[in-house]
């Protein structure tokens, strides 16, 4: 006899994943403009920041960017849907020419 809501208990749980962003900021003024947008929208998809421009250093390999962000989100799908939405799309737009960014979206363990 089969339990109901077996196959749901079977799934694994969703792995985390995390967005790592690197920027120079070239313009604080618009940068900070977008600042003010980004975290209400990270946070409608279960984002969280862990790390946010506090001091960091380069351990090895190439110098990092002076600013470093890492956000950690429920899942691959998450972080990736926050990315592609529109309301974040929107905020890029208004980053746009502020800084020089490199973002990594990585799956956790």
């Amino acid at each position: 006899m089969a339990v109901a809501g077996a196959s749901l208990a079977a799934q694994p749980p969703a792995k985390k994943a995390y967005i790592l962003v690197q920027s120079e900021v070239t313009n604080t003024e618009q940068y900070a403009a977008y600042t003010k947008l980004s975290p209400g929208i990270i946070a409608k998809y279960g984002g969280t920041f862990l790390a946010r421009g506090g001091r960091s250093t380069t351990l090895e390999g190439a110098k990092a960017a002076s600013r470093v962000v890492v956000i950690e989100f429920p899942s691959f799908e998450a972080a990736r849907s926050m990315y592609d939405s529109p309301e974040y799309t929107a905020a890029r737009k208004v980053r746009a020419g502020a800084a020089t960014m490199q973002f990594v979206l990585v799956e956790g363990l």
